[in-house]
């Protein structure tokens, strides 16, 4: 009986370790596949414009990573975060600077309540693989943060990781 037990207990567990075809795995003789085998972007117009912003959505932990990368030398990725408290928040915005990251200029604008406008700032590393980071910028109640990552000496698409992060 025992031998009957293990063989089955073998038998499933050989099943389940079967490999399986992934939900999301993709065609290889698909036409997202350009000819030098490199992969083309499959996100195209997500947040190309201010008005059409990516809404940053936090974790519970106060923070967001995106990961994205940047098409052509016209193309800008926006991501926009309100503060919907009644106080002061503090955000630190980190563009770029992981392994693999291309060259990018990130910029940051703080738009009021009453219309008036901070930026666009830009960073030192703006232009390059390295990370751009804009620490402790504080935010009023109501006020809109804008991030716009673009990359204005395109010659491959770069990725980018967007980091960002929300403090009391």
């Amino acid at each position: 009986m025992k031998i009957k037990k293990l063989l089955s207990v073998l038998l499933i567990s050989a099943v389940v370790m079967v490999p399986s075809a992934s939900a999301f795995a993709e065609d290889v003789n698909s036409t997202e596949i350009a000819p030098t085998g490199t992969v083309t972007p499959y996100i195209v117009g997500v947040g190309d414009t201010r008005a059409t912003a990516v809404s940053i959505v936090l974790n519970d932990g106060g923070g967001a990573i995106y990961d994205l990368f940047i098409q052509s030398a016209t193309d800008k990725d926006w991501f926009k975060w309100t503060n919907t408290s009644s106080s002061y928040k503090r955000v630190v915005p980190r563009v770029g600077g992981m392994s693999g990251n291309g060259p990018t200029r990130a910029g940051l604008i703080v738009s009021y309540i009453n219309q008036a406008e901070l930026g666009p700032l830009y960073t030192a590393q703006s232009g390059t693989a390295e990370g751009q980071l804009f620490s402790n910028v504080m935010v009023p109640p109501g006020a809109t943060v804008y991030i716009v990552v673009d990359a204005p000496n395109f010659t491959t698409a770069p990725a980018y990781r967007l980091n960002f992060a929300v403090y009391d």
